[in-house]
């Protein structure tokens, strides 16, 4: 499939050819300070580790062993990433959560095909109070209608491939849907799509885990929400070799289980069992995981594993409720797999995330690390409507994913990888939150989730093989921060009518220049809150957010 994965490759060529043209310019000096410092916001400084004499950190060991072709270009990373082969045999895992969101959606009229896409992001319609129902969408844009006969699966195989390229290990897969609806074909084809993936890479395989929507079932008249029908559909999966098992029983995930009664699962796994020869505990991901829920479903989550379904502002303390829960998990042989993510933007719920640009990231993987976590699941791998898809998107671009690279690989080697290329992301909003709306268009202002005060920063986070000067130039005005080596937070004032930029300064030379791809604004008519981000070793992608809802009126 080299088409698909030709921007991959195209990418890193133009990160070598585009090294040698960094500027050279120093910058005079800077002043010092910034938000999340004043707001008390530890573990900016999180150093490196050396190389060991005779054996490289982690990261670094397997970067000359061969890759496969979908696998990540070094020199995209501030790390040498080891190959998946490496990665997927250790007994630490990372799933992503898949929800509704295939690369390409997309209606036709007659000869005339139509970017669904386009409309999601335009403020019309039903959607027309909030900005639009989308602030993203996936990158690369591939073309409609496509080509290909077989573009589903093809697409399928192209999300499979980027998931697996940072370490990611299956997808639990969302539905709510039966075989007579058209969706039930994302289902077959990232089955059918894993196991080719699996037959060529057998030393890395992908897996999927067909994930039941409990939560929308519930809300299903009883005729559309049988268990015992709902397992024979499931059933119909069987004999894809990529449906993950967990003890030698196929995994069957739901996300919010406790929104249906045990009994419903007591019918649905027995049907299974009894009807089909399928032995599956169930991978619960609880919306409220206190203990009477975790309680009513630990007969199905037995000899399994189980998550709580949330993202946290920057300023949560994610290790106190990991470890609640893990002690829970643990007492009942249930092992906890926390969740990691770095955004929530959801304009049909009228809030959004306060992340502090990388943090919400950095604390979620740092705690799932430090707490000694089995698994984690990736909240979301494509949610593009809850603003928390991890997949190359318009807003976020490449930043958060190719974080999860470095981030994953420390979480299963157990050791933190060696920086070995510097570079520079950034993370900001396009307008202030003070931003008034026109209220005559959008229904009403967002609110921040959890009450967290919206922060008006740019924010950076550097990755450097050694010490250095991260400056910021915004409105006008240098900040600066000296620095050791390793993964280092900078943050400084967001102005308007600007763009943002950020450089790295080692011994009075401007090292690593990176300009933001998204100017701010000083007026809007509709709030978008998402956070645009972006990277030095990255160009700018092909369709970039660089706009806000006002300018997407068709």
């Amino acid at each position: 499939m080299p088409s698909l994965f030709f921007s991959r490759l195209k990418y890193g060529l133009a990160l070598l050819v585009g090294a040698a043209a960094l500027s050279a310019c120093a910058m005079p000096d800077a002043e010092p300070g910034g938000a999340l410092e004043q707001a008390g916001l530890q573990e900016h400084d999180v150093s490196t580790p050396a190389a060991e004499d005779g054996a490289a950190a982690a990261g670094s060991s397997g970067a000359a062993a061969a890759k496969a072709p979908f696998e990540m270009n070094n020199a995209l990373l501030a790390f040498d990433m080891p190959p998946r082969a490496e990665l997927a045999a250790s007994e630490y895992k990372v799933f992503a959560h898949w929800h509704n969101f295939p690369v390409r959606q997309f209606t036709t009229t007659g000869s005339t095909a139509v970017d669904n896409y386009t409309g999601w992001l335009q403020p019309t319609g039903t959607y027309e109070g909030i900005g639009g129902w989308l602030r993203d969408r996936p990158v690369p844009i591939l073309p409609v209608p496509p080509t290909e006969t077989d573009w589903r699966k093809r697409d399928m195989r192209l999300d499979i491939e980027t998931a697996a390229a940072v370490g990611i290990d299956g997808f639990l897969i969302n539905f709510w849907f039966g075989p007579t609806d058209s969706r039930w074909k994302w289902l077959t084809n990232m089955f059918e799509a894993a196991d080719e993936f699996n037959a060529a890479n057998p030393a890395a395989p992908f897996h999927v885990i067909p994930n039941i929507d409990s939560h929308i079932l519930a809300n299903k008249p009883p005729e559309q929400n049988n268990p015992r029908e709902r397992a024979d559909h499931v059933a119909t999966l069987k004999n894809h070799p990529s449906w993950m098992k967990r003890n030698g029983k196929y995994l069957i995930g739901s996300f919010r289980p406790e929104k249906l009664p045990a009994s419903w699962y007591v019918e649905f796994f027995d049907q299974l069992r009894t009807r089909h020869g399928i032995d599956a505990v169930m991978w619960g991901s609880l919306l409220d995981p206190k203990e009477a829920n975790r309680n009513a479903m630990k007969p199905f989550m037995a000899g399994a594993t189980f998550s709580r379904w949330d993202n946290l502002p920057y300023s949560g303390n994610f290790t106190s409720s990991l470890n609640t829960l893990k002690a829970w998990g643990d007492a009942n042989g249930i092992p906890y797999s926390p969740p990691v993510s770095h955004t929530d933007h959801r304009p049909t719920a009228g809030w959004a995330l306060e992340t502090a640009g990388f943090q919400t990231q950095y604390k979620s993987w740092k705690a799932a690390i430090d707490t000694g976590v089995k698994m984690v699941q990736i909240l979301t791998w494509n949610d593009h409507y809850e603003g928390h898809a991890l997949r190359p998107n318009s807003a976020m671009q490449y930043a958060t994913y190719d974080m999860t690279a470095y981030y994953a690989t420390w979480f299963k080697t157990r050791r933190q990888p060696t920086i070995v290329r510097d570079v520079l992301y950034y993370a900001h909003r396009m307008h202030l939150s003070t931003a008034q709306p026109d209220l005559s268009k959008q229904d009403e202002p967002f609110d921040s989730k959890n009450g967290v005060p919206f922060l008006d920063r740019v924010f950076a986070l550097g990755m450097l093989k050694s010490s250095g000067r991260i400056e910021i130039t915004s409105g006008g005005k240098r900040y600066g921060k000296d620095v050791p080596a390793g993964l280092q937070f900078f943050d400084a004032p967001l102005s308007v009518n600007d763009r943002p930029e950020i450089q790295l300064v080692r011994n009075g030379k401007t090292v690593v220049d990176v300009t933001s791809a998204f100017p701010t604004r000083d007026t809007i008519v509709w709030q978008d809150l998402m956070y645009r981000a972006g990277s030095s070793s990255r160009p700018v992608v092909d369709g970039v957010q660089d706009d806000l809802p006002q300018d997407r009126l068709p």
